[in-house]
């Protein structure tokens, strides 16, 4: 796991970022290299689909991608490059749109997300815990950045070196934590992604409301689900989705998301794209922290930590080791305590992975 540090403007972070992992410039090659094959293997032009999502991001994005152009430059990277691969995941999603909504399989970019509020929780305020379910190439480029903006909160935040937002999970300085997971969905399009809604959710939101309103007011890119937790004990969750986002908020209780749609508005919208063998996991893994926490008596860091070690039968596992069937594996664990602005890290699987707690004063 790497430790970073930025701030000032967007561009400038993203120079302070690539001017810190220079030494990972050729991990950082190959693991765009990898992902920008599958997209020379597809059948359909994506050409006019990229373009089209570029312009969108120029003119509602620029914050992440001012900060994916200071990368770019500090690694000397090719723009043209850095757009493609940073905007894969939704190239390759459009796929089943473009090819009349088959149903063929893919690379499943999984993660299990929890939060806990009370009365469950015996923490000072809710919990939000992450299992990253990822491709292999990133195990190594994982990175924990602290970022203080020129005008926005500072933040914690997980991800990847050489990606640009907020690419998995994070917290900022009020105690707002959020993380998300992927979902294969038909409903995309020309909007913001995951990493840039989560970029800006921890630079200008205080609180889980603040973060819906914000949600409900802008255009997602769609593909995946949102999950939040604040120091008042509020959880919220957004199905995001580029037509119909589903953003609602709760006091209390739990929540739970893999990697499918509940709500009625999207649930016909998802896909399951894992080979045969594989169908089906997001649901039994939903299932099976569900049932966890409905016959849990109290949860803190240690239960939560222990449940994303778990290696149930089959489809129900949360902690995924790499095989020969699987191009990704759980690469991390990560449990976020908004009331005390703490984060437990597991780096690795997460039943491997010496855990270490970090925080805004470390």
């Amino acid at each position: 796991m790497l430790f970073l540090q930025t701030m000032g403007s967007h561009t400038e972070m993203g120079r302070q970022h690539a001017a810190q992992v220079r030494a990972y410039r050729a991990a950082i090659l190959h693991a765009m290299n990898e992902r920008l094959t599958e997209l020379d293997q597809l059948a359909y032009d994506y050409r006019p689909v990229l373009e089209e999502a570029g312009v969108f991001m120029e003119e509602h994005g620029r914050c992440t991608w001012d900060m994916l152009r200071g990368i770019g430059e500090g690694l000397e990277i090719e723009w043209e490059l850095l757009q493609r691969y940073s905007l894969s995941s939704y190239l390759l999603d459009y796929q089943h749109i473009a090819a009349q909504q088959s149903r063929s399989t893919s690379v499943q970019e999984g993660c299990t997300c929890f939060a806990v509020a009370a009365p469950l929780a015996t923490e000072p305020a809710p919990l939000l815990a992450k299992n990253r379910d990822y491709r292999l190439d990133h195990i190594n480029l994982q990175a924990l950045i602290y970022s203080t903006p020129a005008l926005g909160y500072r933040h914690l935040h997980l991800g990847s070196v050489g990606s640009t937002g907020v690419f998995s999970s994070g917290m900022n300085e009020c105690g707002l934590a959020i993380a998300d997971t992927h979902v294969v969905s038909l409903d995309i399009g020309p909007g913001l992604p995951r990493y840039a809604l989560m970029q800006e959710i921890l630079e200008r939101c205080d609180s889980t409301a603040a973060a819906c309103d914000y949600l409900r007011s802008v255009k997602h890119m769609g593909a995946g689900t949102l999950l939040l937790a604040d120091q008042h004990g509020h959880l919220a969750m957004c199905e995001s989705a580029y037509r119909q986002p589903d953003v609602r908020m709760q006091v209390g209780g739990w929540v739970v998301r893999t990697n499918h749609f509940l709500g009625e508005r999207l649930r016909d919208k998802c896909l399951d794209t894992e080979p045969p063998g594989q169908q089906g996991n997001s649901e039994a893994r939903y299932a099976f922290v569900a049932e966890q926490l409905a016959a849990a008596k109290s949860v803190d860091a240690n239960w939560a930590r222990a449940l994303l070690s778990t290696h149930e039968q089959g489809r129900r596992c949360l902690c995924k080791h790499p095989d020969e069937t699987t191009s990704g594996a759980t690469i991390l664990g990560a449990v976020f305590l908004p009331g005390t602005r703490q984060i437990w890290l597991g780096a690795g699987t997460p039943c491997e992975a010496k855990w270490l707690v970090v925080g805004f004063a470390d």
